[in-house]
C-alpha cells in the first residue's frame, strides 16, 4: 500500500515537472513566471494532458490560448530564426513540415542549414512574419499527418526551436487508392498525390475535353524517388507500371495542370 503510494506521488511530481518545463520552453521564461500560478490552476489535471506517455500539444496549446497565454504577435515584420529538428522519415517530414509552413500563411523564408543525420534532420530557416507560428494551428496539422510535436522552445524573444516526431507519419490531403479499386479526381489545384500499395499498374484516363502529357513520379514510403515517367506527347489514357516499393504517386503534367482541368480517373491493377 505504501509502496503503491509511493508510486503515485512520483508519478505526480514528475508529471508536474515535465508539463511545467514543457510549457516554460513554449512561453518562454518571463511569460511563463508572470502567469506561473494561472498556469498551474489550468493544469492542475497533469495526467489529462499525456496521451500514451507523451504530452499532448494540442490539448496543452489549446488550453493555453483559451486563456489569452500564447503571445504571438509581434510589434512589427522582422526576420526570426526557427529551427525544426525533424525525427524519422526525413525526407517525408521535411515535406509536411512545408506544406503546414504554407497552409498556416508563412511563405516567406530561406533556408540557413540543413543536416542529415542518422534518422534525424535538422532544418533551420530565416522566417520573414509579423507573427510566429502558431503552435495550435500547427499541433492541429501535425495530428492529421500522425506526428507530434515533442517540444518546443521559445529562444529570446523571437526564436524558436521544434521538435517532432515523424516516425509513424502520413501525407495528408492524399487521395487513398490502398483500398479502393478506383478513384475519380476534380480539376488539381496541384499536382495529385495518391497514397497505393500492392499495385502492378495504373489505367489513367482523363476526362471529356482533356489531353494531357503525363509526368508520373513513384515515391516509397520515406518519399525516395523509385522511378519518374514522362510523355512528350498529348494522352487522353495512360496506362503505367508501378515500381515495386511503391507507397505514393504524385501526377502531374509536363508543362501545364491546365491541361487536366476537368480530372482523371485512374484504376488500379
Amino acid at each position: 500500500m505504501i509502496r503503491n503510494l509511493v508510486l503515485i506521488l512520483a508519478l505526480g511530481i514528475t508529471l508536474n515537472a515535465n508539463i511545467n518545463t514543457k510549457v516554460k520552453n513554449l512561453l518562454g521564461s518571463s511569460t511563463y513566471n508572470t502567469h506561473k500560478n494561472l498556469i498551474n490552476f489550468i493544469f492542475a489535471q497533469k495526467s489529462s494532458y499525456y496521451k500514451n506517455g507523451q504530452l499532448n500539444y494540442t490539448l496543452v496549446t489549446q488550453k493555453l490560448s483559451n486563456n489569452n497565454l500564447l503571445k504571438l504577435k509581434f510589434s512589427t515584420t522582422k526576420y526570426i530564426n526557427v529551427n525544426f529538428k525533424l525525427i524519422g522519415k526525413e525526407k517525408k517530414s521535411l515535406l509536411i513540415v512545408k506544406d503546414i509552413l504554407k497552409s498556416l500563411g508563412h511563405y516567406y523564408y530561406f533556408t540557413k542549414e540543413a543536416n542529415f543525420t542518422e534518422n534525424e534532420l535538422l532544418w533551420s530557416i530565416k522566417l520573414k512574419t509579423d507573427v510566429a507560428i502558431n503552435p495550435l494551428r500547427l499541433s492541429q496539422s501535425l495530428d492529421k499527418t500522425n506526428s507530434k510535436i515533442l517540444n518546443i522552445i521559445k529562444e529570446g524573444s523571437s526564436d524558436y526551436t521544434y521538435v517532432i516526431d515523424f516516425t509513424n507519419s502520413k501525407l495528408a490531403k492524399v487521395e487513398d487508392l490502398k483500398i479502393n479499386s478506383q478513384v475519380t479526381l476534380k480539376k488539381p489545384f496541384r499536382a495529385y498525390m495518391l497514397s497505393v500499395e500492392n499495385a502492378t499498374s495504373l489505367n489513367i484516363n482523363s476526362n471529356t475535353g482533356n489531353r494531357w502529357h503525363p509526368n508520373i513520379t513513384f515515391y516509397d514510403e520515406n518519399m525516395n524517388i523509385l522511378e519518374i515517367v514522362k510523355e512528350n506527347s498529348l494522352k487522353r489514357s495512360f496506362k503505367v507500371d508501378v515500381p515495386v516499393d511503391t507507397s505514393y504517386v504524385k501526377i502531374d503534367d509536363l508543362y501545364s495542370l491546365a491541361n487536366l482541368r476537368r480530372g482523371i480517373s485512374i484504376t488500379k491493377e
